[in-house]
């Protein structure tokens, strides 16, 4: 026989203990009464945490420690049996008399007090008061709830709502489908987060709902289908509010009384949308004077100049006998040369634009006898021809086609091509006089440059022969009208334009950032015929805007670092 413990509610609650009995109680409670030991009245002043021994002495002391650390029964055995009456080491199930006070709580203070001066309790009711101030009201079998940082606080109501059962999602794709219903997917605007609920938080706490992993990744449809939409190259929204926005801006700069010609040309460089292309080109080329009351009447006198050359100089007929012998060169290398302008461009090879182009180039060469007609400069006329006439018939460059075509139009176009052309020859006029001195300073810049930048290329176009002139004059005398398709150089333009001398300076670093692109695979090639045919030859027919922006952007770099800084070429 033994005398039960004192109950007591520690801070530790196990799983509940299924309590059909109702005079049962769960595996962490203690009788309450008076401890009495067999063997000569125990020691009622030592630790409750240490096992019973008669006489006070601790007897099964390391089984008392181990289950005040896990947080079990503790308890006192009059008997030495090392602390369990049954001699198995293990607590007690202890049954409760009616006579017994169950104690679940913390007592009133009129409770308390009797118990005080009760004289059958003794210490025992100062160590039941010590451990009911830890109790904490919580019952025997409830769950405390334990909390990670990542989960807010909840208050007491949330609390009671997570002890009811949640119900199980039956499955993840479920779960995503239900999220989804309050999302907009055609929607490209930055998603909404997910509200955080009390039931999310008990469902995830209690097992019952969705796996961490699988909330965080509810939204990956709808980011992966904007990364689809833009690797297709579709617009997004907010891609096209910018594209909008910038349109507008540059529309109103257009429009002012007097145009801040700085302001057009800082907007210019990354780039402009085909409805104001046309403008912006002629305004930073001084085609178009600033000031917008000038404008008309400028453009107009202009076109009427240049149709008056036309009738002055150009007869039409190649053998007519009003060309001087100079002339009929002249014109015999034209019509050489125009059928030859990007033969890859269909809307080219047109009787009238061939017309047009003849013309433009003749009238030119006779305007500036000092240089004359050079080869390359019919393809510095397509750009221009392509922008205006698409800006005229209301379409993109690269749709353009015969049906386009119009008279009415065409005799506009070619006279504003005609003076583009003549203030973007200007700039760069000494590379198509006698021996060509301007494209033999740049080629010799270019090759200072990849010197600098890439000394192993540099060091292996040398072992091979291969000079830069071989490859380069062509990239400097047709600005690289043939190495890069036709939508991918009008890109290429804004910049040269808006650049003060892009074609005549920042080229040189487009040319050097698009050799140290391609450095790796010129490296991996060991005989002269291959490297050349390969420079000759680039492998930029799968690219796309983003590649020329970065081409572009590269370059910039590589101009701040050594334009007006030539000693560190050397």
């Amino acid at each position: 026989n033994f005398s039960p413990l004192g109950i007591v509610s520690h801070s530790f609650s196990p799983p509940p203990v299924k309590r059909s009995d109702p005079s049962i109680t769960s595996g962490c409670e203690m009788a309450e009464g008076q401890i009495q030991d067999q063997g000569g009245g125990g020691n009622h002043q030592q630790n409750p945490s240490l096992g019973g021994g008669s006489g006070g002495k601790k007897k099964g002391g390391s089984m008392g420690w181990m289950w005040n650390m896990t947080g079990g029964l503790i308890g006192r055995i009059a008997s030495g049996g090392g602390g369990s009456p049954n001699g198995s080491g293990h607590p007690p199930v202890t049954r409760a008399t009616n006579s017994q006070k169950i104690i679940s709580g913390p007592q009133s203070p009129a409770d308390q007090s009797s118990m005080k001066r009760s004289p059958s309790t003794g210490s025992g009711v100062r160590k039941k008061a010590f451990w009911n101030k830890r109790a904490q009201a919580r019952l025997p079998g409830t769950i405390k709830q334990v909390r990670g940082a990542q989960y807010p606080p909840l208050t007491s109501r949330d609390s009671a709502s997570m002890l009811k059962k949640q119900p199980e999602l039956k499955s993840k794709k479920s779960t995503q489908s239900n999220r989804n219903k309050s999302i907009d997917i055609g929607s490209s605007s930055s998603l909404p987060a997910s509200p955080v609920t009390t039931s999310g938080v008990a469902a995830r706490e209690t097992g019952t709902g969705a796996k961490d992993d699988d909330m965080n990744h509810d939204d990956a449809p709808q980011l992966q289908s904007t990364e689809e939409k833009e690797k297709k190259g579709k617009p997004t929204k907010n891609s096209l509010n910018a594209l909008l926005s910038k349109r507008a801006q540059i529309f109103k700069l257009i429009n002012e009384p007097t145009l801040d010609l700085a302001t057009l040309r800082r907007r210019a460089w990354s780039g402009l949308c085909p409805a104001v292309r046309n403008d912006s080109w002629q305004l930073i080329l001084g085609y178009q004077p600033a000031n917008r009351e000038r404008r008309g009447p400028t453009v107009t006198k202009r076109r009427n100049e240049y149709q008056d050359h036309c009738k002055k100089h150009y007869y039409g007929i190649e053998g007519d006998s009003r060309y001087s012998t100079s002339e009929k060169k002249i014109m015999h290398q034209i019509r050489l040369d125009t059928p030859r302008t990007l033969p890859s461009v269909k809307l080219l090879q047109h009787k009238s634009i061939q017309l047009l182009l003849e013309r433009i180039l003749y009238i030119w060469s006779i305007r500036h006898p000092a240089s004359g007609y050079v080869q390359g400069i019919n393809d510095l006329v397509v750009p221009f021809l392509m922008v205006f006439l698409a800006a005229k018939v209301g379409v993109e460059p690269e749709h353009l086609d015969e049906s386009h075509l119009l008279e009415k139009h065409l005799s506009l176009v070619e006279a504003d091509c005609f003076w583009c052309l003549s203030k973007l020859l200007d700039g760069i006029q000494d590379h198509y006089t006698a021996a060509q001195p301007g494209i033999q300073r740049m080629v010799f810049k270019l090759e200072e440059l990849i010197h600098r930048l890439d000394q192993p290329l540099h060091a292996h176009l040398k072992k091979y022969d291969i000079r830069f002139f071989h490859f380069s004059y062509r990239w400097m005398n047709c600005l690289l009208m043939r190495e890069v398709s036709l939508p991918l150089i009008i890109r290429v333009w804004d910049t040269y334009i808006a650049e003060s001398d892009g074609f005549k300076v920042f080229h040189i670093y487009v040319c050097a950032a698009m050799l140290v692109k391609f450095s790796k695979d010129l490296l991996a090639l060991e005989e002269f015929q291959d490297l050349i045919v390969f420079l000759q030859n680039l492998p930029t027919k799968d690219w796309t805007e983003k590649d020329i922006e970065t081409l572009l952007a590269q370059a910039y770099v590589y101009k701040y670092q050594f334009e007006g800084a030539e000693n560190h070429l050397h």
